[in-house]
Formats: structure tokens, C-alpha cells, sequence
């Protein structure tokens, strides 16, 4: 079973739009180390929805909890990296998160 870690995030914005073919969906959070990351869920259109994290250009396996108490908090339990993702949906994802950033 793959290490994992549990953090307590704030969310900064929430975006959406389509980027190629494929609909994305992203929530930015910072982290404690005040570096910022995406929650990003993807799909083609049609199933399958694909969940990240993406940081830095990297893509890791993630589960969310929503947190009633504080506001706009989450629990990230963050898994290993993700090596391969389509290299469609990869290059839709960078490009939303990079003209959600500019």
C-alpha cells in the first residue's frame, strides 16, 4: 500500500472550462508550505472522470474529505505520483491550470 499523506488545505479559487476535448474542472488550495496545488477533475465528455492533484507539473492519485468546520477546508489524503496520464488529457490539464494561473 502506497505512503500517504493527510493534509488540511484552504481553497483559493474555483475554475472550469473545456480545453480540448476534454472538461476540467479545478479547485486551487494552499498548502502549508504555502505553495499552491489543484484539485483538478477531468473528463472527455463522457466517462471516465478522472480525479488529481497536480502540483508543480506532477499528478498524484488523491482522495478528498470536505470538511463542514472551517470553511473552505478539505483533507487532502494525498497517494504516490502518477506517471502515466494521456498525453491529451495531461496537456488539457496544464493548459487550464496554466491559463487559470496567467
Amino acid at each position: 500500500m502506497p505512503e500517504t499523506q493527510l493534509l488540511t488545505l484552504t481553497a483559493k479559487t474555483n475554475r472550469q472550462g473545456t480545453f480540448g476535448a476534454h472538461s476540467v474542472n479545478g479547485v486551487q488550495y494552499q498548502m502549508p508550505d504555502a505553495k499552491l496545488g489543484w484539485h483538478i477533475t477531468t473528463w472527455p465528455g463522457r466517462d471516465p472522470v478522472n480525479v488529481y492533484w497536480v502540483a508543480d507539473g506532477r499528478f498524484y492519485a488523491v482522495r478528498i474529505h470536505l470538511l463542514t468546520e472551517p470553511e473552505n477546508k478539505i483533507q487532502l489524503e494525498m497517494f504516490d505520483e502518477i506517471f502515466y496520464v494521456a498525453p491529451d488529457e495531461r496537456a488539457a490539464v496544464l493548459h487550464a491550470i496554466a491559463t487559470w494561473e496567467a
